[in-house]
């Protein structure tokens, strides 16, 4: 469980989420202020249509907006998201531990392979495959 301080009154909750804003009393006052917010914008006619043609920030073409959230055409989008993606080491640094595993050969890509089948990351895999260990081998039997 993470604790958290609301953004709207200032109380601290707990949540089993990490990126929680709100207490379960001002979740709903949150969606009405999202929501008022969004017809203020609809009726002001800043709102971008889907399927409109807009020009982009980037690279001056123009293109058409296929989801609401749009801001660029594919191509620049495609590079943002490519610059944006860099890793940070010092957050690794500051926040991971390193642990090196060694694999007979051959079942690296196997392991990598079911641990996607699976919706995980190898990482996750051995995590959670160490808390069943733990939960199964519990030493108090």
């Amino acid at each position: 469980m993470f604790t958290h301080t609301c953004q709207i009154c200032g109380d601290t909750f707990e949540s089993a989420s990490n990126r929680a804003k709100y207490c379960k009393y001002c979740r709903d006052k949150a969606q009405v202020m999202r929501n008022r917010a969004y017809k203020e914008k609809k009726l002001s006619g800043t709102a971008v249509k889907v399927g409109s043609e807009q020009i982009c920030p980037y690279c001056n073409n123009t293109y058409t907006v296929v989801t609401g959230s749009q801001k660029c055409c594919k191509d620049c989008r495609k590079k943002q998201r490519n610059a944006n993606s860099t890793p940070n080491p010092q957050y690794a640094k500051d926040n991971y531990e390193t642990i090196r595993v060694y694999v007979p050969k051959g079942q690296r890509e196997d392991i990598k392979a079911y641990a996607q089948s699976q919706g995980l990351s190898v990482n996750k895999l051995l995590i959670t495959a160490l808390e069943e260990y733990r939960k199964n081998h519990n030493k108090e039997k």
